[in-house]
């Protein structure tokens, strides 16, 4: 098997338990207990994010990205 990610419980705003979690290329996963089922029906839904709706925001570079970002010693300084 492989991991795909970990999942973490919380509570809903109705109270329902579920679970949710996020992958290396920031999809978010959410596990729903089932209520309406049928015998045949499954005790547990995964939905994916849709990131149509929720479009992921653009990285923003921090002080470790800049200061290891790799210089070329030909490039002319503006000062």
């Amino acid at each position: 098997m492989i991991k795909i990610t970990g999942l973490y419980k919380s509570i809903s705003k109705k109270g329902d338990t579920f679970l949710s979690g996020k992958t290396i290329d920031g999809v978010k996963y959410f596990v729903f207990k089932n209520n309406k089922k049928k015998d045949n029906h499954p005790d547990y839904n995964l939905y994916m994010e849709d990131n149509d709706t929720n479009p992921q925001k653009p990285k923003i570079e921090t002080t470790d990205d800049f200061l290891n970002q790799q210089v070329d010693s030909d490039d002319d300084l503006p000062f």
